[in-house]
């Protein structure tokens, strides 16, 4: 029985559909440094499509020029998750990108060290003050310590794993263009436990680490996706990390 075009106009949606499903891969590549700007032997770069690392991420490592090259489906992902798995902890953190959207191939460089930018974040002021916003957890494997503070009307208990951070500390930056640092906030975030606490400090109402609120002066932007990254450097020994995410700006400037 021949197709009727009422039969075809029901399939062509179809077929459209599993045609895009079925997008041909593409390639992100890029080279990993320290924080002296030296390449990263070894090290291994996970693309996490749905969330942290599982048997599904893409799993690529570093030649011995820190260059690594990853065939990946392009789309939305929770994460890129960079580090030396040998080193992890020990002497070294991690690089994270957050939330990007990978439609095209590209060049994705990225650099670690002792610091952590964790679980990076951006939106844009609506309120005339011309700025962006970029919140994330600063970490460093330097120092570990539990102490109490009074947060509104409770003591609240603190996992502090802070690098030495001032605002020359700070800086951002949109596709690679610099942003100026109009001022900073520390604020805490929840944890999910309170592991290893000693007994002197009181958990009663749960755990928290600081998180940073940077406010950044919102240069003119494009309509489309941008990158923003944050890069911080400790201000005693010098040492450095990074973290990357995607927005989407409209005609604007707004929008995300």
């Amino acid at each position: 029985m021949p197709f009727s075009s009422f039969t075809k106009a029901l399939c062509l949606p179809f077929l459209s559909f599993t045609f895009a499903a079925q997008a041909a891969p593409i390639t992100i590549e890029g080279t990993v440094t320290n924080g002296k700007g030296k390449p990263v032997e070894k090290c291994d770069v996970f693309f996490n499509k749905e969330k942290w690392i599982t048997d599904e991420s893409v799993h690529v490592q570093c030649d011995e020029d820190g260059r690594y090259t990853a065939q990946i489906d392009p789309g939305l992902y929770n994460s890129i998750y960079i580090c030396d798995e040998e080193k992890y902890g020990k002497t070294a953190l991690e690089f994270w990108g957050w939330n990007l959207n990978l439609t095209e191939s590209q060049t994705l460089d990225a650099a670690f060290d002792t610091i952590e930018v964790y679980s990076l974040a951006t939106w844009a002021s609506n309120g005339g003050s011309n700025t962006i916003f970029a919140s994330f957890r600063p970490m460093t494997l330097k120092k570990a310590e539990f102490y109490n503070v009074q947060s509104s009307d409770r003591e609240i208990a603190i996992f502090d794993i802070l690098p030495n951070i001032d605002a020359s500390s700070i800086e951002g930056s949109i596709d690679n263009n610099p942003l100026e640092l109009v001022h900073y906030n520390w604020v805490y975030e929840k944890t999910g436990g309170c592991q290893n606490a000693p007994e002197t400090v009181n958990t009663e109402n749960g755990c928290y680490m600081p998180m940073i609120v940077a406010q950044f002066k919102k240069p003119k932007l494009a309509a489309g996706q941008h990158t923003l990254k944050v890069r911080l450097t400790d201000t005693v020994n010098h040492e450095i990390g990074e973290g990357i995410t995607h927005f989407v700006s409209n005609k604007s400037g707004l929008g995300f």
